[in-house]
């Protein structure tokens, strides 16, 4: 029997791919997908694995294309985000509860886990990945600071609903410094609402996440120029998402000739544009959501707090395109597990030159090499079976070199 928790995340994770393979909303979902990457939590680290749905559907859908800033304190006060990092257990030196953190029974004791002291995680993470950047000039006297801001943010017992919750007990009262601004101190969970907003719109943040997000849709080596467009719109629209993004694809740098399709897709992006190409249906099992697994990307399984790479040298090598290959193949051919295809309403049978034709265009919009039309001769000469051969001419159109560009 599989564990409740192995299939609720097979279940979540192909909810993922099934959004994303069958929604309108098609930029929504590829920045789910990056909010969740850059806000990464694993989802197989202890209570993450109950807590990490709420944490997709509750934080950071709802603020995907809303403002940075909300956004940034949402994740802040996530069950999810503050067990992953340990931050739900950082307390104040000396911090005493008058009721202990957590207790279970064993042979009828109570068994106290008391505080274990102050833990820099969240706190490192939170200016090196989330907001200022590993350049963002913060210093380690920051990190600790920042820690000590965020002692007593903390989550109730599982058996009461597992919510956020501000243990004043173990709040660090005293005064801290944070890139040179002052935090007076007793202003107990305020003070870290100020600072998560004072880093939302720190220009080492601008920066730092305009970089990303022009990573993500316009090159793994992103130019200055839309970087400087998304920190300028950033500015100007206090952090508003949809508006960077907007800069982003209309600035000159996104439809520059050495940008265009300069992107390789990730193995969600793959499977979810190859599933769109060919119209399938998914089912309601996790199947789909195991291929994108199998091609190297199991989704809110990334354990290191980076969340997945985003340069196509962690996705490219022969053994990954062979892989991709054969699962075209196999969803052409209807043999791919997770979905039902019907290649009809997308190409009919004809001769090699017509399917190459009709595949070129309605899957590649035009874009497919000589190198690849000539390949696809080869392969379909001799096949007799006009289905045979038209589900061949999609799969290896899919899995070739042109579909795997973004």
């Amino acid at each position: 029997m599989i564990p409740k928790s192995r299939r609720l995340a097979g279940e979540f994770a192909d909810l993922a791919v099934v959004r994303a393979a069958l929604a309108e909303r098609q930029l929504y979902e590829v920045m789910v997908d990056f909010w969740t990457n850059h806000f990464n939590v694993y989802f197989a680290k202890g209570a993450d694995r109950f807590l990490t749905p709420d944490y997709i559907e509750h934080t950071i859908r709802p603020r995907a294309m809303g403002k940075f800033e909300d956004l940034l304190i949402a994740t802040a006060k996530s069950p999810a985000m503050l067990f992953y990092l340990d931050n739900w257990e950082s307390v104040a030196p000396g911090a005493s509860p008058q009721s202990p953190l957590s207790a279970r029974r064993r042979g009828g004791q109570g068994v106290r886990r008391m505080p274990k002291g102050i833990n820099e995680n969240y706190a490192r993470e939170l200016l090196e990945l989330h907001t200022l950047g590993v350049d963002g000039g913060y210093t380690q006297h920051d990190v600790i600071d920042v820690a000590r801001i965020f002692t007593g943010w903390s989550i109730g017992r599982p058996q009461q609903g597992g919510d956020f919750e501000f243990h004043g007990w173990a709040h660090d009262r005293g005064e801290k410094q944070v890139l040179s601004v002052r935090f007076e101190g007793g202003r107990d969970m305020d003070e870290g609402i100020r600072l998560l907003k004072l880093l939302a719109n720190h220009p080492a943040t601008m920066h730092h996440v305009s970089r990303k997000l022009c990573q993500r849709f316009v090159n793994d080596d992103p130019p200055d120029g839309c970087v400087d467009d998304a920190v300028a719109t950033w500015q100007r629209s206090s952090g508003d998402i949809r508006e960077v993004l907007r800069a982003i694809f209309h600035g000159p740098d996104f439809w520059a000739v050495q940008n265009v399709r300069a992107k390789v897709k990730t193995p969600l992006e793959f499977v979810v544009s190859a599933a769109r190409a060919v119209a399938a249906e998914p089912d309601t099992s996790p199947r789909l959501a195991q291929v994108v697994a199998r091609l190297g990307e199991p989704l809110y399984l990334h354990v290191a707090p980076d969340g997945y790479p985003e340069r196509e040298a962690a996705w490219v090598n022969s053994g990954a395109l062979l892989d991709r290959m054969n699962a075209a193949v196999a969803l052409a051919a209807g043999k791919l597990p997770g979905v039902t295809v019907v290649l009809d309403s997308i190409v009919s049978a004809g001769d090699a030159d017509q399917l190459i034709s009709v595949v070129n265009e309605k899957i590649l919009g035009g874009t497919m090499s000589e190198n690849t039309k000539h390949v696809l001769r080869r392969q379909l000469a001799g096949i007799s079976d006009p289905m045979q051969a038209r589900a061949l001419a999609v799969g290896l159109t899919i899995g070739g070199p042109e579909f795997q560009r973004q």
